[in-house]
């Protein structure tokens, strides 16, 4: 009867170890997920900055092209911001 008692114990130690893996294995799995949503987070505001800059850039190098007068320029930068506010507000409908 000893040798039952043994196995069964054995059986119910080697149930509990599986469990506690189980568990450490789904909170590192939870960790992951955390840490995947918060690198895409990261990633996303990171593309938008890029995006930003280029459209800085692309600003400045039509600033540059017109190469007249500061009136002109500023002018010019002015059409430019205003073309780029009403291009956001398309994307961002667009993105709805």
């Amino acid at each position: 009867m000893s040798t039952t008692i043994d196995k069964v114990q054995n059986i119910q130690n080697q149930v509990h170890r599986l469990v506690d893996l189980y568990r450490e294995t789904k909170n590192e799995l939870d960790e992951k997920a955390n840490e995947l949503a918060r690198l895409t987070d990261l990633i996303k505001n990171e593309q938008k900055k890029n995006s930003d800059l280029n459209s800085q850039i692309e600003q400045l190098r039509l600033i540059i092209a017109f190469d007249g007068n500061q009136k002109d320029r500023s002018a010019m930068k002015g059409q430019l911001n205003e073309w780029i506010k009403e291009i956001n507000k398309c994307l961002a409908q667009l993105n709805v």
